[in-house]
């Protein structure tokens, strides 16, 4: 089970960075509207400000990840289902927005598919 739950906490933290980077993509785009007098400077303001919010909790988020002892867990739905509970408590907890509850979750729905058992069997 140890490679399994340090399998599922690698991909989930892989998952996570990649959250981080479309957000970081998201930044630059508001820049670029803003540059183009696309949206005005309060839209630029605020638009920048939730996504860095974002931005922010999941990387705390990911620290979470990294520290969690993983021996703990008797198989990867109950790792899930930690992660899950830890993510909304967290986001409750630091008053983040609910989107980054949501994408945490979809990505954690994400990996679970991806390693089940069920999966694997149907691999070429």
């Amino acid at each position: 089970m140890d490679q399994n739950a340090r399998h599922f906490a690698r991909l989930f933290r892989v998952e996570l960075e990649d959250i981080i980077e479309d957000i970081k993509l998201l930044i630059d785009r508001t820049e670029k509207r803003f540059e183009n007098d696309e949206i005005t400077p309060y839209v630029r303001m605020e638009n920048k400000a939730f996504l860095q919010r974002e931005v922010e909790a999941i990387e705390k988020f990911m620290a979470l990840v990294d520290v969690i002892d993983l021996s703990i867990y008797k198989g990867t739905a109950d790792i899930e289902a930690a992660f899950l509970e830890k993510s909304r408590d967290f986001v409750s907890r630091l008053e983040d927005p609910e989107a980054v509850y949501v994408l945490l979750k979809r990505k954690l729905e994400k990996v679970s598919k991806f390693i089940s058992p069920d999966n694997n069997d149907s691999a070429p």
